[in-house]
């Protein structure tokens, strides 16, 4: 008697006991790294239609190279010509500042006239005009074990933002505890305040409830806003085209990365000015910088090229941190508590239901791939199964296009939800096995015909 052999013998349950342990533990980072260039490249296959509700709300002002030498001055910038600076921003009225510029150490030297009192005490108008300022906090205790801080004068007239986490590698959180205490991001405190004028989703009550909710996967937007024009000559950005050719393009600069123009000019998604762009004296320039300025959510950073403060956007390359904490901000205002994010791992365990997911569909290619080996090898008496083997799995294409429209199904509905994707490019790349019999009688063919 003929009978249907097992798809599986026991050896090879235990290679995919094996298998699913090294997934999970991914001690060789392996797992990790596809699925950061899988989350990478569908972030700029969707950037192109990322909506720029957000840019009508927030600014990032830079302060670079060429207004250091405009200025005859140095990095660190003294602060009496930072003062300056915050003097004219004020004058135009923002709704809130965020600095990401770290004051943990005083560098007038001693001399009162540089002193750090004189950047407080512009500091402290913001105060008094009712306009919100932040200043980053590491969430450390200053001078414990040298750990460095936000210098006590500066703290007295601002608000801390945290910008320095652990454990949530390429995500933003909202909130986060610190040796100093529950602190909140830039992007949530920037928030909170928005939300105090226009209509949102509304924010969680406080830090401990922000701390719960999990960290924002970072969408990043690519066209520019409309704005960027009046401010700056971008002549050699590219035209807006439909949002299906800007995807195709992404895709095949995700794909072939290496074959990109290095000095291709992306510009950042959110309203950038300089800061010598703040220095104007022609009055209608002035007030083209109001009409940008007046009521929005401004951050004010570095592209300093002795400065290594940098982050990776999986659309522009690196930019200097301060786009991370904008896109975060824009993130919420476009999607409010709705934004893209993980699932939570299981208590006391390193995965989560995302991983349980991309799981099932390996399981899945390794079954149809047994079959199909199974129905090639002919074994087993002739019954109604194997007729239904032999009409699905004879050929390997039916099979792929199963995983891959259960792969389609399952990003659908993970975006629906707003959580983020599954490792898209692994799990096509491994669906490939379902071909290896071709692949190997393909390139096996020159030798069966010399053998005859």
């Amino acid at each position: 008697m003929f009978s249907t052999p097992r798809l599986f013998n026991k050896r090879r349950y235990l290679l995919a006991v094996f298998i699913v342990v090294l997934a999970i533990l991914d001690p060789f980072g392996l797992a990790s790294s596809s699925d950061k260039a899988s989350a990478q490249w569908l972030n700029r296959m969707l950037s192109s239609s990322y909506p720029g509700v957000g840019q009508q709300h927030v600014a990032v002002v830079l302060i670079d190279d060429k207004y250091l030498m405009r200025n005859g001055t140095s990095w660190p910038m003294p602060y009496g010509e930072q003062s300056k600076l915050f003097k004219r921003l004020l004058a135009y009225k923002p709704q809130a500042v965020f600095a990401d510029l770290l004051y943990s150490h005083d560098h007038s030297l001693g001399d009162p006239t540089r002193g750090s009192q004189l950047l407080a005490n512009v500091f402290e108008r913001y105060q008094r005009q009712g306009i919100p300022l932040w200043l980053v906090n590491t969430g450390q205790t200053r001078g414990e074990e040298g750990q460095a801080n936000t210098l006590t004068p500066f703290t007295q007239v601002s608000r801390p933002a945290l910008v320095k986490w652990e454990g949530v590698d390429d995500q933003y959180p909202l909130a986060v505890h610190t040796q100093v205490g529950l602190m909140e991001t830039p992007a949530l405190a920037l928030y909170r305040v928005f939300c105090a004028t226009q209509h949102c989703d509304a924010p969680p009550v406080d830090a401990e409830a922000a701390a719960q909710r999990q960290p924002i996967a970072v969408q990043w937007g690519l066209k520019l806003s409309p704005d960027q024009a009046r401010i700056a000559d971008i002549a050699d950005a590219k035209p807006p085209r439909h949002f299906l050719l800007d995807a195709v393009m992404q895709f095949f600069q995700a794909v072939f990365w290496k074959l990109n123009d290095p000095a291709q000019q992306i510009y950042p998604y959110t309203l950038t000015l300089t800061a010598s762009d703040l220095e104007v004296t022609n009055p209608d320039d002035q007030a083209l910088i109001a009409e940008l300025l007046r009521g929005r959510l401004v951050l004010v950073g570095a592209r300093i090229e002795s400065t290594g403060d940098l982050v990776d956007s999986p659309v522009h390359g690196q930019l200097p941190g301060v786009y991370l904490h904008a896109m975060a901000l824009d993130n919420l205002i476009t999607k409010g508590m709705d934004y893209t994010h993980e699932f939570a791992d299981f208590p006391y365990l390193p995965l989560n239901w995302l991983d349980v997911l991309e799981l099932t569909l390996l399981t899945l290619i390794a079954v149809l791939k047994a079959l199909h080996a199974r129905q090639v090898a002919g074994h087993g008496p002739w019954s109604p199964l194997r007729r239904l083997e032999k009409t699905l799995f004879t050929s390997p294409y039916p099979s792929w296009l199963l995983v891959m429209a259960m792969l389609i199904a399952a990003s659908v509905v993970l975006s629906v939800n707003n959580i983020a994707p599954v490792n898209v490019m692994g799990i096509i790349l491994l669906s490939l096995v379902l071909f290896s019999e071709r692949i190997e009688a393909f390139f096996d063919r020159d030798t069966e015909q010399t053998a005859v």
